[in-house]
């Protein structure tokens, strides 16, 4: 378990040290950790630490004669981890100690050792006075930037703040699949996942499934042979907006490609995906290969740059935008130290929805979406598009936003028309 304790310190470490995203530092990683008890306590400890950084500081402060801001990266992200462990993994207080002290040694601060040891002591000894936290602010209770905090309470006051931070400290972790009609039908998907001893739920949207975690998607038969693709719950409910009589769909931000291989599997019409990234339009050419969908045309685009050859074609346009995340804080916990502003985001989603809007035939219907929860984002500048565009008005969808839960993602879907409604 040490080797493993050496990954998941390597880790944070770059964390704190480089910014890395632990996410995908995570998976990286993982991809060299064969024993499975050994990946799922490397996820549990990156993940917790990160989840509970200010926390976790609060309580070390409390126990340690020196101040954080002195330590060096290395020995306070060992303490961290030592206590994350001591505190919410049940490690015995002698193991979380002796291999945070073998660790510090092994990293070449041997004299740390004894401060560590010293830190970790104490905070078993005090440990039910520290957990105590009902009292303490929120930025410590949740662990989360005191400027972020403010804003949440700003925007939808204590109550629901409360049962946002609540439900994302405890994220459900299930894969929607959606299955690709093209493929085969409803009966033959579900017999090729049973064969593979995966039972998928049925959800409220048409063709969309769920499925615990735990399942490893690239080693599928079912996914090999295309019958479904990744998507989130709620950019599938985006994604489903698209009118049936569609013919020409444009994605303007489209990688990974869960909702465009949602347009190209319910219409025989042309989809247009574009991201500006080249790799992952590469991943958008070699998903729908899989997939087998013919109607999918991914190019390399900045979608804040008006394509001319496109003006007032497309049927339907997603602008599925960049964003702060904020809806996403549970299963990238890391997003809840991040400073930003607002302005950041707010001038391209502008830029990028104007051009949606400019790529739309009268009659059109476009939809813009959002995985954060900041209503500056969302509602607000939507409410500002509206004002400026009056031949937009919302469609029969209207606008809905999703706080984040222990059941989803926050997420934000507004659905406007242009002129005259097509029908859906």
């Amino acid at each position: 378990m040490m080797n493993a304790r050496t990954v998941a310190y390597k880790l944070i470490e770059e964390w704190e040290s480089q910014k890395t995203f632990p996410n995908l530092a995570l998976k990286k990683a993982l991809r060299s950790v064969s024993n499975e008890r050994d990946r799922r306590f490397i996820t549990a400890l990156v993940y917790g630490v990160v989840e509970r950084k200010i926390t976790l500081d609060h309580f070390l402060a409390k126990c340690s004669e020196r101040r954080l801001s002195s330590l060096s990266v290395p020995v306070l992200s060992i303490l961290r981890m030592g206590l994350y462990q001591l505190f919410y993994m049940q490690i015995p207080a002698s193991a979380a100690c002796n291999t945070s002290v073998d660790l510090i040694k092994h990293r070449g601060f041997a004299h740390s050792a004894g401060y560590v040891n010293a830190v970790l002591r104490r905070c078993d000894r005090e440990r039910e006075t520290l957990l105590q936290l009902k009292k303490a602010d929120f930025s410590v209770r949740y662990s989360i930037d005191p400027e972020l905090v403010e804003l949440l309470l700003d925007q939808y006051g204590k109550e629901t703040f409360v049962s946002i931070m609540e439900g994302i400290g405890n994220p459900d972790t299930s894969m929607y699949l959606f299955h690709n009609i093209k493929r085969g039908s409803e009966s033959e998907f579900i017999s090729a996942l049973k064969s593979e001893y995966i039972l998928p739920v049925p959800t409220d949207l048409p063709h969309l499934y769920k499925i615990n975690s735990g399942f490893s998607v690239e080693d599928s038969p079912a996914y090999q042979a295309g019958w479904f693709h990744i998507v989130g719950r709620h950019s599938a409910e985006a994604a489903l907006l698209m009118p049936e009589s569609a013919q020409k769909i444009m994605d303007l931000c489209a990688a990974p490609g869960g909702k465009t291989f949602v347009f190209a599997a319910l219409t025989e019409g042309s989809v247009f995906s574009f991201d500006i990234h080249p790799h992952k339009i590469e991943n958008l050419h070699s998903s729908a290969k899989r997939l087998g969908h013919s109607n999918v045309a991914a190019a390399l685009a900045d979608a804040s740059e008006f394509l001319q050859d496109h003006a007032e074609t497309a049927d339907f346009v997603l602008c599925d935008v960049p964003c702060s995340g904020l809806g996403i804080m549970g299963k990238k916990p890391d997003i809840k130290y991040k400073k930003y502003h607002s302005k950041d985001f707010t001038e391209l989603q502008y830029k990028i929805l104007q051009n949606g809007a400019r790529y739309l035939k009268p009659g059109g219907r476009l939809v813009y979406s959002t995985c954060t929860i900041d209503r500056r984002e969302n509602e607000l500048l939507i409410e500002g598009f509206l004002s400026q565009n009056p031949q937009f008005s919302f469609d029969f969808y209207g606008q809905k936003t999703f706080l984040p839960d222990s059941a989803s993602d926050g997420f934000y879907i507004a659905a406007l028309k242009k002129g005259n409604q097509i029908e859906n």
